[in-house]
Order: C-alpha cells, then sequence, then structure tokens
C-alpha cells in the first residue's frame, strides 16, 4: 500500500504538468515558430542535461541517506547531507560556467537560426539557473530517502507545470522572445531549488544542529556516485544528441517535426519514473541487508509497468496521425506519426528497462549500466549519423529504437549474475 501510495503522489506531481503541456506546446509552436520553437526544446534539453553534472551524488546521497535511516542512524544524517549538497553546489557552479562557455560554439551549430544573439544569450541566463538545479537533485534525493514523496510533489507540480505555463505566459504578454521565456524558466528553477530546501528541513528533523562538513562521507559518496556520473551524463546524452545532430544536417524546423511526437512519448516516462523513484530507497535498503523479497518486488515492478503501458504504446502506435493531427494539425501529423510509431516501441521497451537500472544502481552495482552506455555512446552516435543523413529524421527515429531495444536486453540480463551473486554469498 505504501509503495502504491507513493507512486500515486509522484504520479500526480509528474503527470498534471503534462495537461498544461497538452494545450500550450501547440500554442507555443503557432507563436514562436518552428525555429524558435525549436530552440526551445533545445534549451530544456541542455538544461536538462547540465543539471545531472553533479556527479551521481543525488542518487548517492538517496541510497546512502536511506541505509541510515534504515538503521536508524540519526547522528549521521546531518553531516551526510550537509557534505553532499556542499559538494553538489560546487558543481553546480561548475557545470554553469560551463554552458555559459560553451553556449556561442553550440549556438553556431545550429542551423537557419532565426535570432543567434538571442540564442546565446538564453543559454547564459539558464546557465545561472544551473547550480540551483543540481542543489534540487540532492534536496529531492534526501526526500526520496525518507519516503517524503507527498510533500515532494507539493512543490514538484507547481514547478512542473511552470516548465510550459511560464513559456506560454510570457508569450502571450510579451511576445515571441525566447530570452524572456528562458528568464521565466530560470526563476521558477530558482524558486524550486528554495522550496525543496525548506521541505527537506521540515521533513528531517536529524539535520538540526547536525549539518555539518563530514569529510568520512566523502569517499563513501564518491564511491557510489562516480559510476552513476558515468551513467547519468553519457545516457542522457544519447537523449538529447538525436536532436543536435537533426539540428545540424537538416535544420532547427525539422528538430521541431522530430521532438514534438518524441516529447508525447517520453512523457510516459513519469510512469516508471513515479515507480522507480519509490522503490530506488526501497532497493537500496533491501540490498543493504540481504533482503531476499527485493526479487520479488522486482518482477512485480515490471510486470505492473507492462500491464499498464502496453495498452497506451499500442493506442499512440494505432491512432499516431489522427492524435497528432487532432493536436497540432495536419502538416506536422504528416511528418511525425511515422516517427511517433517508432517511438512508441521503444518507448515501452525502454520504461520496461527502468526497473533493472534502478535495481543495479541502488544494489551498489552502478558500474555495469555506466560501461554499457560508454560502449552504446559510439555506436549509436555513428549509426545516429548515418542513418540520419540518409533518411533524415525517420533515420535518427530508427537508431534510436535500435539502441533503446540493445539497452533493454543488456540492462534485464545484467540483474541476473548481481542476483545469483548475492544467493552465492547468502549460501555462504
Amino acid at each position: 500500500m505504501k509503495l502504491a501510495r507513493h507512486t500515486f503522489f509522484n504520479l500526480l506531481g509528474l503527470g498534471a504538468p503534462l495537461l498544461v503541456a497538452l494545450f500550450s506546446i501547440p500554442v507555443l509552436m503557432a507563436g514562436l515558430g518552428a525555429d524558435r520553437f525549436g530552440l526551445l526544446t533545445l534549451v530544456w534539453a541542455v538544461t536538462s542535461y547540465f543539471g545531472l553534472f553533479d556527479l551521481g551524488l543525488g542518487r548517492a546521497l538517496t541510497q546512502q541517506l536511506a541505509i541510515v535511516l534504515d538503521r536508524g542512524d540519526d547522528g549521521l544524517v546531518g553531516r551526510l547531507s550537509a557534505t553532499a549538497l556542499a559538494l553538489m553546489a560546487m558543481l553546480g557552479l561548475v557545470a554553469g560556467s560551463a554552458m555559459a562557455l560553451v553556449a556561442p560554439w553550440g549556438v553556431d551549430l545550429i542551423r537557419a537560426l532565426p535570432d543567434r544573439t538571442e540564442a546565446i544569450a538564453a543559454c547564459w541566463v539558464m546557465g545561472l539557473a544551473v547550480p540551483f538545479i543540481v542543489v534540487t537533485a540532492g534536496l529531492r534525493g534526501m526526500l526520496e530517502a525518507c519516503h517524503a514523496f507527498e510533500v515532494l510533489n507539493y512543490v514538484r507540480l507547481p514547478t512542473g507545470i511552470w516548465t510550459f505555463a511560464g513559456p506560454w505566459l510570457v508569450l502571450r504578454w510579451v511576445g515571441p522572445d525566447l530570452l524572456a521565456i528562458t528568464i521565466a524558466l530560470a526563476a521558477g528553477r530558482v524558486v524550486g531549488a528554495l522550496a525543496h530546501a525548506w521541505l527537506a528541513w521540515r521533513a528531517l528533523p536529524q539535520l538540526r544542529g547536525r549539518l555539518r562538513w563530514g569529510r568520512e562521507w566523502l569517499r563513501p559518496l564518491v564511491v557510489s556516485g562516480s559510476w552513476m556520473t558515468v551513467g547519468n551524463v553519457v545516457g542522457p546524452l544519447m537523449g538529447y544528441v538525436d536532436r543536435f545532430v537533426i539540428g545540424a544536417t537538416v535544420s532547427a524546423a525539422a528538430v521541431a517535426y522530430y521532438v514534438t511526437p518524441l516529447e508525447v512519448v517520453t512523457k510516459l516516462w513519469i510512469i516508471p519514473g513515479a515507480l522507480t523513484s519509490v522503490l530506488f530507497p526501497m532497493f537500496a535498503a533491501q540490498a543493504a541487508r540481504e533482503d531476499e523479497q527485493a526479487r520479488q518486488l522486482f518482477w512485480r515492478a515490471v510486470g505492473i509497468l507492462f500491464a499498464v503501458l502496453l495498452p497506451i504504446t499500442s493506442a499512440l502506435a494505432l491512432f499516431a496521425r489522427p492524435l497528432l493531427g487532432w493536436w497540432l494539425g495536419p502538416d506536422l501529423a504528416g511528418h511525425g506519426a511515422p516517427l511517433l510509431q517508432v517511438f512508441a516501441v521503444g518507448i515501452l521497451i525502454n520504461c520496461l528497462a527502468h526497473v533493472p537500472y534502478t535495481w543495479l544502481q541502488a544494489a551498489g552495482h552502478s558500474r555495469a549500466p555506466a560501461l554499457l552506455h560508454c560502449v552504446e555512446l559510439p555506436l549509436f552516435v555513428s549509426a545516429l549519423w548515418l542513418l540520419t543523413q540518409q533518411w533524415g529524421a525517420k533515420g535518427a527515429a530508427w537508431a534510436w529504437l535500435l539502441r533503446i531495444g540493445i539497452d533493454a536486453v543488456v540492462l534485464f540480463w545484467l540483474c541476473e549474475p548481481v542476483r545469483r551473486a548475492r544467493a552465492a554469498a547468502r549460501s555462504e
């Protein structure tokens, strides 16, 4: 019941903003034009990617804190949390500075830009928000570790809504100004970070008077987060590189035609995301005390995801053209319907793969999926470049599906040796 209740709150916090997106994206595309809307999707992508430059410390903090709380070691909570958050703040400053420095070079890679100066300024503004985004990941991890999913979604819900409502309001009040939209998005991230901090302070009374730098936590955090870093950087890179390849080889408008159906299906990530964020601290605690119920919980989660997602992805594949035509008009439906069908198949496979990925990281075996992503990256980029040049956005979609399928098969396979090793250790 606790798993179901917490998953429901996560679904509410992650899913409600999609209703706003459903109505705001067509307005944004019409008001900004295909070129500017394509740039807005790239701003969203770059911000999300740089927000992962926490060296895996957000996830590592959740893992370590879940174990500490499960053992009842309240005296360690403050030093662990303060050390992780301080490291993440420093890393956020580095990532934000890097984003600002590479902005002119990155913008110049995009063809058919409507306004180069505006695009660079937008990247600089988001660079200022990156430290707050990185620290928010740690604060959110603290709330997840103590299973405070209800209060976590008090702030996740309005923050998610603002991602789409903010640009829509700026478009209506100011006009098609990408810089003003970016300022609104950055302000929302800053306010969200402050709200997360307040909620974490209330949810964890063990922090009071105990927030101290703890050198003894550096090694556990770095060891836990180092391989998570590789996965957190390389994995999202493969998720965003297709957009930039299309922009470089085709046009910014083609990015919009590709990203829009992709955004439709990837919003289904909220379902495994809602579930696995609850599972992660549970898996971490179970793995630490070698609880035999972990295997049963693992397959139950896979079964739930399959039962929920199969009807949704089947409907998207079968009715891709009328759905996109109703939502965004016949022009985009003609370009996007074949892509949506490919994406619908891939997203079902990828959502199921969230469970083994979460298990490996929570159980302290994050090295395996990280190495897998390192092997996948050059192969995927090569296939992506070749297929995009040959068939445009359709080629990019097929390269994406191929990577998704291989990734899922290997992740499930990797979990079997891990469980066998733990069973052998228990028998000894």
